[in-house]
């Protein structure tokens, strides 16, 4: 039955928002859940697992019950990180978007004190944390990221690349064989960084319902749940009969497939498994405070797409790693000024960002259209170098490499995307361009 739950539940971005009016604050489970919402969870349907109510809180931060995990710890120790706090932060304004059910605009302070789904809020600059709250959500506490996890796979394939063990150039085929003689001839590794293979695997809310979809048909292979009319797949199998959609480069067509074949292509090229292969190259270089977990297939591969959880400190030290403090909480510069710079320099145009499905619905969430394109699994990228990744039920990452600042928060809400309508409001008030 959990199978079969958390597959389905992972086809909804879009949730139905019925009955999340009447979810129990989220105050309420700040000290643990009752055991009947543990059972709950376990019985729910996909709508009540990721609509944001009971189910929502309950998987968010008990994830690691429901998958096998990758466990990640911390093998510098703790690198702590400062305080400096700038309560002016909590009264930057904001406009909120039209489905929220608050009167805005509201100050950042007034959100989090309002919102029934806002857990926690982190803004680190220059290596210290200058705001902070949890006002539903303790600070030990584990909690999803999401799809906010999708640059981890891309700062791994940005490390094989500059170590010329891949070219990006070239066909993803020259690495994945078995994919060799199928419609991903032809597709570069670039243009799966960038969600531009111009394949049929787009998540769109219509897409996760049609059983015949690519889209749908992965995160049943993931999670060993049979398709009505093939029975259970492999992933790999189902990647590679990905059909062609359009010449690669078109428009952006976001795929948490796409993902999925970083995840395969560094596994094939390292000869080893995904999570040992971040932990290697990354996450040992980290002076965590908490473990990571990335959570696994039944057959052990890494759901790199979205299913990673960590505390908010240590999702903000992720973020650190793409600004000049890393060196506050990493013993090497594993993001290098070359990965940085292809990241900026490759961007494709906002005439291919707004092409695809999700385009619109980003500029939607941030209340605005003036960034330029996707890259290398960032989902935004603004003219002054700053990016953004979100996830489902309003996850944000927020990174300005030349503001040296990071901004982090988790919510539970799939139908109020209010949450991100903050982070580029805070980087572009002025506190921290000196």
């Amino acid at each position: 039955m959990l199978r079969k739950t958390l597959t389905a539940s992972l086809f909804v971005l879009t949730a139905a928002a019925a009955g999340a009016q009447d979810r129990t604050p989220l105050d309420a489970f700040v000290d643990g859940f009752p055991i009947e919402l543990e059972k709950e969870t376990r019985e729910a349907d996909y709508n009540e697992l990721f609509r944001g109510g009971d189910p929502s809180a309950y998987f968010n931060v008990r994830t690691s019950e429901f998958f096998p995990t990758a466990i990640l710890p911390s093998r510098q120790g703790v690198m702590p990180l400062a305080s400096n706090p700038m309560p002016e932060i909590g009264e930057i304004k904001s406009e909120l978007p039209s489905e929220s059910k608050l009167d805005g605009p509201l100050t950042l302070n007034e959100f989090l004190e309002k919102s029934e789904f806002a857990q926690a809020y982190l803004v680190v600059h220059k290596g210290e944390i200058v705001y902070e709250k949890y006002p539903r959500i303790r600070p030990e506490d584990h909690h999803l990221w999401m799809s906010s996890a999708k640059p981890m796979a891309s700062l791994v394939i940005d490390q094989l690349i500059s170590e010329r063990k891949i070219d990006e150039n070239a066909p993803i085929t020259t690495y994945l064989t078995d994919f060799q003689g199928t419609p991903w001839d032809g597709v570069t590794t670039k243009d799966v960084m960038d969600m531009a293979s111009g394949m049929d695997l787009e998540d769109t809310s219509e897409s996760r319902f049609d059983p015949d979809n690519i889209a749908r048909r992965v995160y049943e292979a993931e999670f060993g749940f049979p398709n009505e009319t093939r029975g259970v797949e492999k992933l790999r199998d189902v990647l590679r009969s990905t059909p062609k959609r359009e010449e690669p480069g078109q428009a952006f067509h976001y795929a948490s497939g796409l993902t999925q074949m970083l995840v395969i292509l560094a596994e094939e090229v390292e000869n080893d498994r995904w999570a040992q292969i971040f932990d290697r190259r990354v996450w040992s270089k980290v002076g965590a405070e908490g473990v990571l977990q990335i959570h696994l297939t039944p057959d052990g591969i890494a759901a790199a797409h979205g299913l990673v959880s960590s505390n908010l400190r240590d999702f903000a030290r992720f973020g650190m790693l793409y600004t000049p403090s890393w060196n506050k909480i990493a013993t090497e510069q594993v993001v290098t000024d070359e990965i940085l710079a292809r990241i900026h320099d490759g961007v494709r145009s906002h005439e291919f960002m707004m092409a695809g499905f999700d385009g619109p619905v980003f500029a939607d969430y941030l209340g605005s259209n003036d960034f330029i394109a996707n890259s290398r699994q960032w989902d935004i990228l603004w003219p002054d170098g700053d990016m953004w990744k979100g996830g489902l039920m309003t996850q944000g990452l927020y990174v300005s490499p030349s503001r040296d600042l990071v901004i982090v928060y988790f919510n539970v809400n799939n139908d109020d995307h209010s949450g991100h309508r903050y982070p580029r409001a805070i980087a572009t008030s002025g506190l921290f361009d000196k």
